[in-house]
C-alpha cells in the first residue's frame, strides 16, 4: 500500500470522527467538514489507487507504456501548435 493510500484512508476515518462529534454536539459545521475531510480522504485514496495502477502497468508492459505516453505528446504538441 502506498502512502497516498494510506493518506487517504487516515483522513478518512478523521473525516468520520469528526463528523459523529459534529452530530453528537448538533454542530452543523463541524458535520459538513467532517463530510468534506472524508471526500477529501477518498479522493487521496483514489489518487493513490490510480498511482499504485498505473506504476503496475508500466512494470508489466514497458513498451505500451512507451507507445502511450509518446501517442499523449503528439496529441499535445498538435494542439498547442494549433493556437
Amino acid at each position: 500500500m502506498k502512502s497516498e493510500q494510506v493518506k487517504g484512508r487516515v483522513e478518512k476515518a478523521l473525516g468520520k470522527a469528526e463528523g459523529f462529534l459534529g452530530e453528537m454536539t448538533d454542530d452543523e459545521q463541524l458535520q459538513a467538514q467532517g463530510v468534506a475531510r472524508q471526500a477529501a480522504g477518498q479522493l487521496q485514496q483514489t489518487y493513490g489507487d490510480v498511482l499504485d495502477n498505473v506504476g503496475d502497468f508500466a512494470q508489466r508492459k514497458p513498451l505500451a507504456t512507451v507507445a502511450i505516453v509518446a501517442g499523449v505528446g503528439l496529441v499535445l504538441g498538435l494542439l498547442l501548435r494549433r493556437r
